[in-house]
């Protein structure tokens, strides 16, 4: 009997450590299993995006981001691609959650902040730019590129703003011919205006090295108002950005080459169509290993620009000039460093003593710009952007010009990033005598009173600026005035103001830079529970129209004596030791004084700040402007306090199932987390717990029907601070 037990429990033992030893054996199975389909995808996407088939890469790529978790910090270089596949693809938002995301790791590179930036520009995000450039791996960069971003934002200098800021030399107007499918690229044709469209095709970007088929030129005529293909320069693969040569009846155009076995990328080059004689020509210096097109002629017709990414350039493409010789055209040379960046110059058109082009490299208002460059000859002497409106946040290129300098054509995919062509006419100063045309503008501010008195006191000119805060004078040069202006909302102003110097029909403009009229924020710091005054508490008082954020201290016996002009404010106190504190106040127009005291509370072990706006839409985890503007409170409190961490946990509404709540809370736990690493928060000081919908603040269970409102106040993110002389367990 005992023989036997003994037996039986062996066996058990046996039984019992086989099964832990096969059950070890499946899961180590199925992980290997799960990581060679990781790596299998990877493979796939790799393979298209490779062969510039960004499309299907991207879509590759955002299953194993987004479905498989694929782990940035051992496939840092698969979320870059990941990224400049969405990009190519016109995934933009999809390209910003995959490097906003890597923006929060350790991998995170100065190429991909550069990169991040220059794509938030692009979509006119440029608050959510700054909040990258602020990040530490930029912020701390020497990378030659640095000083580009520098220019963006350095608020003396104001950039974005003054490429804003005058859009009175150029009017523009969307032409009639377009499908709203990707049309781009004109070009000037003695029967109207020849373009490149996709309207019968699918495309991603018309400029990118790619296999998609399939891009085909195109006339309007402007007799008949009809767009038709044009014959003889069809092929099977892309036909189009092209140039007419209309006294020889040639077209310069780019194509695909042909496809070499084995090779998965076709590339293009340019042709020249003999519409006469029915032969087409490559150009001598097209190369399957490069992109050689983009070609336009000179006015005398024998220089032929076009951009490339050819060896010994600056990086991207490049513009690039054949000069036309009895044996043909010449070996190209380089448009030289005042044209061409690291970035991308495209699309270049010669007029009479300019060249026009569009680069994403030099400083702009994102994506491509229109640029125009000086010329002697065929050298550059200087480069400028051609500002608004000629120019927006997306991508403005393929400018062409009339022989007048009047007028011309441009493409443009600004509103929806799809690529449509515009009208442009130049607006140029009319001359009358010796008049001088003098723009008074203040911020798209209306109504604002302008009064121009002569040099004995009398009122000469009077007028009110318009919606866009703008006003004109028509003054005369060598002449000193004096200006005075009032306005309700605005301190008035008096000061004089001459046009020495000033060439008669130009247009010269001049910033009132006019002050809002002040609310004086009285107040008292105390502390809540002694009611003793504190000195030197810190206020970050921030205009949520603007942005703009005034930093104040509480002065002796705790007093607050701040001006601000009329608006709502998010306040952050702050003082170390105790709590910090966020609220909204409102200084009203015509409001002389705000009171209002703040109470800061005495700092206790664990204490879980309260964030009143870290709240989230339904089944979405990205942060508003206000949950950022509110994490900053988080930011000041870590920075005064650097021994202290923090536990972040994030919560979910009771809809959906369990397990998808689960992954959602830390998908918003990531998004907090990622910001305050931009702002320089350590990730080690950061512990993220997630609670799906296991820990919710009401009655709105599964089943129990709620208003949106009140599953709302469920979705949210919470903060508990960790003092470092206290090692127990935090508990809720």
């Amino acid at each position: 009997m005992k023989f036997y037990k003994s037996i039986k429990q062996n066996s058990v033992k046996l039984v019992d450590h086989t099964m832990k030893l096969s059950l070890t054996v499946f899961l180590l199975i199925l992980v290997c299993t799960f990581s060679f389909g990781q790596e299998k995808k990877v493979a796939f996407a790799e393979k298209y995006y490779n062969a510039h088939r960004y499309s299907e890469a991207s879509e590759i790529y955002l299953e194993l981001i987004n479905k498989d978790k694929l782990d940035a910090q051992s496939h840092a270089d698969v979320y870059r691609n990941a990224a400049d596949a969405c990009i190519k693809s016109k995934k933009y938002n999809e390209a910003n959650d995959i490097l906003s995301y890597l923006s929060g790791t350790d991998q995170f590179t100065f190429d991909d902040g550069y990169k991040l930036i220059k794509l938030l520009i692009y979509m006119n995000k440029a608050f959510d730019a700054q909040a990258i450039y602020q990040h530490a791996v930029i912020a701390s960069s020497i990378d030659s590129r640095k000083p580009s971003l520098d220019l963006y934002f350095d608020t003396s200098r104001n950039f974005l703003d003054s490429l804003k800021r005058d859009t009175s030399m150029f009017s523009v107007s969307l032409a009639t011919f377009n499908s709203n499918k990707g049309d781009f690229s004109p070009a000037f044709h003695p029967k109207g205006i020849a373009f490149t469209s996709n309207r019968n095709n699918a495309m991603e970007t018309p400029w990118a090295v790619q296999n998609s088929a399939f891009l085909e030129q195109y006339i309007y005529d402007k007799s008949t108002t009809k767009v038709q293909k044009i014959k003889g320069i069809k092929g099977k693969k892309h036909d189009g950005v092209a140039y007419y040569d209309s006294i020889d009846a040639i077209w310069y155009y780019t194509k695909n080459l042909k496809a070499k076995k084995n090779v998965p990328l076709t590339t293009v080059g340019i042709f020249m169509y003999d519409a006469t004689t029915k032969i087409e020509t490559p150009f001598a210096y097209n190369n399957e290993s490069v992109f050689v097109g983009h070609p336009v002629l000179s006015k005398d017709r024998q220089v032929l620009w076009f951009a490339s990414n050819r060896e010994g350039g600056f990086g991207g493409m490049d513009i690039w000039r054949s000069v036309k010789t009895a044996d043909g055209w010449a070996e190209p040379i380089n448009a030289g460093s005042l044209v061409n960046s690291i970035g991308d110059e495209m699309f270049p058109f010669e007029s009479t003593g300019k060249l026009y082009f569009a680069s994403n490299g030099h400083p702009g208002l994102g994506g491509l710009d229109i640029f125009k460059a000086e010329l002697i000859g065929q050298d550059v002497q200087k480069v400028v952007n051609g500002g608004c409106n000629l120019n927006s946040h997306a991508d403005d290129f393929s400018l062409i010009v009339d022989a007048a300098d009047s007028s011309g054509y441009f493409s443009s995919n600004r509103g929806d990033f799809i690529d449509r062509i515009y009208n442009v006419t130049f607006i140029k100063p009319v001359i009358i005598n010796d008049t001088i045309f003098v723009k008074f503008k203040q911020d798209s501010i209306a109504d604002i009173l302008v009064e121009v008195l002569d040099s004995a006191g009398n009122v000469i000119f009077a007028g009110k600026t318009n919606e866009s805060g703008e006003l004109i004078f028509k003054a005369l040069p060598d002449v000193v005035y004096k200006v005075r202006t009032k306005h309700p909302d605005l301190v008035d102003a008096e000061f004089d103001f001459n046009a020495i110097g000033i060439t008669p029909g130009d247009t010269l403009s001049k910033d009132l830079g006019l002050r809002n009229k002040q609310v004086t924020w009285a107040g008292v710091v105390t502390e809540k529970e002694t009611q003793q005054k504190l000195e030197g508490a810190e206020l970050s008082i921030k205009n949520l129209k603007t942005g703009v954020i005034t930093a104040a201290l509480s002065g002796k016996d705790g007093i607050i004596n701040v001006d601000l002009p009329p608006g709502d404010y998010q306040v952050t106190a702050s003082l170390f030791g105790h709590d910090p504190k966020t609220f909204k106040i409102n200084a009203e127009k015509g409001q002389k004084e705000l009171k209002k005291d703040i109470e800061l509370s005495k700092t206790g072990k664990n204490v879980a700040v309260k964030l009143d706006n870290i709240v989230y839409e339904y089944n979405k985890y990205t942060l508003s402007g206000i949950g950022r503007s509110e994490l900053d409170t988080l930011v000041l409190f870590l920075k005064e306090n650097k021994d202290v961490t923090v536990e972040v946990s994030s919560h979910t509404d009771s809809r959906g199932k369990a397990d998808y709540n689960m992954n959602l809370s830390k998908l918003r736990s990531q998004s907090c987390v990622n910001y305050l690493v931009t702002k320089g928060i350590s990730r080690a000081k950061l512990n993220v717990k997630n609670y799906g919908e296991t820990e919710l603040l009401n009655q709105c269970a599964d089943g129990v029907e709620c208003t949106e409102e009140l599953h709302q106040i469920n979705r949210r993110t919470e903060f508990v601070l960790i003092f470092p002389e206290d090692d127990k367990e935090v508990k809720k």
